[in-house]
């Protein structure tokens, strides 16, 4: 009740001053340095027989801003996980919660069926299109239930929303309603939590600087993901 009554107070403050934001919103979607996808589809195999890991999820997932497929959040995952897993990774930039069901099943004759374990990067763009909380809530507990009631998922990891209100290039006005709609989000991941027990909000606090970030003012660097993932690697051995 308290997350509906915040995000209606954010519909009624937001309405008045729309009309500029998306006059900014045009403008910067036009400047925006376009960086590509470099973990689209993923596969890694670890050298013997191991538990397989799903990531699957929005841009960090798809490795925008990465230089290479070596420094993509999964690969950096292997590394920091001792190599202990076989990972299939599936990434589109973009991605909303409500269409994580349509790309696992774009690529599922590819990827199999069996992981033990899942990291679901998801929530800036739920964030950009201030999807509402009960909605988001929702369509994520509707896919993690179907990896954990079809797909034997014994665990489904998720990290903290991208911090959408700290991006260098994004206005602050921008910024302040990213900001408090990522907050209402965060909550519905806390809730969800404690609601599914497989599920693992890894909302570890951090201060992101210039270096975390790529060329473009949104997506992580190398050593952004980097970061992430050894964040994230503790929670998933």
């Amino acid at each position: 009740m308290r997350n509906r009554f915040l995000y209606f107070f954010e519909m009624s403050v937001l309405i008045p001053i729309f009309p500029i934001l998306y006059i900014i919103g045009k403008k910067l979607k036009n400047n925006i340095i376009k960086l590509p996808s470099r973990s689209e589809y993923l596969k890694i195999e670890a050298k013997e027989s191991k538990p397989k890991l799903l990531i699957i999820g929005e841009s960090t997932a798809a490795g925008v801003g990465a230089s290479g497929t070596e420094t993509t959040f999964a690969s950096r995952i292997y590394k920091h996980t001792g190599e202990k897993f076989s990972i299939i990774n599936i990434g589109e930039n973009g991605l909303m919660a409500k269409n994580l069901r349509r790309l696992y099943e774009k690529s599922e004759g590819e990827k199999g069926n069996s992981f033990s374990k899942a990291i679901i990067l998801i929530g800036a763009n739920d964030c950009f299109n201030l999807t509402p909380p009960w909605r988001f809530k929702k369509e994520l507990e509707t896919f993690i239930l179907f990896l954990i009631k079809e797909k034997k998922v014994e665990k489904v990891t998720i990290p903290l929303i991208p911090p959408v209100h700290e991006f260098p290039l994004i206005p602050a006005i921008m910024r302040f309603f990213l900001g408090w709609h990522r907050n209402i989000l965060t909550a519905e991941l806390e809730s969800l939590e404690k609601s599914v027990s497989q599920i693992s909000f890894d909302n570890h606090k951090t201060k992101n600087f210039a270096a975390f970030y790529s060329e473009d003012g949104i997506h992580p660097s190398d050593y952004g993901y980097d970061l992430i993932a050894l964040a994230i690697a503790e929670n998933i051995k």
